[in-house]
């Protein structure tokens, strides 16, 4: 039998609010009890603990979906009798993650149908804001893409109709072939950005791939920081692609292995991932 294994997704944790102290805010956000309440099931984050390797400083725990009460059938032997009981905080699901401080980038496993990607994502970043209740905080996770793939999705269409474009400001470094926009977005004090362009119908096609600020803004959002869509034609059929098409992915081993040797499995993607930031 080969081995157990699950499927990580890589996301950057977004982080809009005002600290001098990465680490102590990043921590509050994940240490403080606070839980998050959705349709039946509480959601928070449980064992809680720092990892320090070659990579730099790691924040491990897990997202656990649990249901504050719940009755279970179990058996009586001795009565050869079977009868409900009620249960406290039964767990349903729990997704593993590691969070690298210095540049937010997160490795996490979704759960089958019980926590999904986008679930994962989205209830973190809640219950992340809940924790630091009293100050504005806002928090959002986007998926880091395999590097360039848009780029070479965009070259397959024969013309381009329309690009919308989505970025929030990086948290707090930027790299080289977006830090001008970053930049800007900053001096404004913008959350959030979007922009669209709809092609002229008198023109054949959005010329996207020379316009540098374009392309900036596509590779921004690639690198975790938003989302772009791009919609035109391929092979004379409507087709629209985006940056979340292409997810960087590993497999690691399931949750019974300790955290560290987890962590060491998945090492050789995230250090392709934080070589990109530097």
């Amino acid at each position: 039998m080969g081995e157990r294994v699950v499927r990580y997704f890589f996301g950057r944790l977004n982080l809009i609010g005002s600290f001098t102290d990465k680490r102590s805010f990043v921590l509050r956000g994940l240490e403080s009890r606070k839980v998050f309440e959705y349709r039946g099931y509480n959601w928070g984050f449980f064992e809680i603990n720092e990892i320090k390797n070659e990579m730099g400083d790691f924040i491990h725990g897990f997202l656990v979906k649990y249901k504050l009460k719940s009755e279970e059938e179990v058996a009586v032997p001795n009565k050869h009798k079977l009868t409900l009981e009620s249960i406290a905080n039964r767990v349903i699901a729990k997704s593993r993650f590691f969070l690298h401080v210095e540049t937010s980038v997160i490795a996490y496993h979704p759960v089958g149908n019980q926590i999904v990607s986008g679930v994962f994502c989205e209830r973190f970043a809640r219950i992340f804001e809940k924790n630091h209740e009293g100050f504005f905080v806002n928090a959002e996770i986007q998926i880091i893409e395999e590097q360039y793939k848009i780029f070479e999705a965009i070259k397959r269409f024969s013309s381009i109709r329309k690009v919308s474009i989505s970025l929030n400001p990086s948290n707090p470094s930027n790299i080289d072939r977006w830090r001008k926009i970053d930049e800007r977005l900053k001096r404004l004090g913008a959350l959030k950005y979007h922009e669209e362009y709809e092609g002229n119908p008198d023109v054949r096609s959005l010329d996207v791939e020379k316009d540098e600020e374009v392309i900036s803004k596509i590779s921004m959002a690639e690198d975790g920081y938003g989302r772009a869509d791009v919609s035109g034609a391929i092979e004379g059929e409507s087709k629209t692609i985006s940056t979340r098409d292409n997810p960087i992915t590993a497999v690691g081993p399931r949750d019974d292995e300790p955290a560290d040797s987890v962590l060491g499995k998945l090492s050789q993607t995230l250090k392709k991932i934080l070589r990109r930031f530097k």
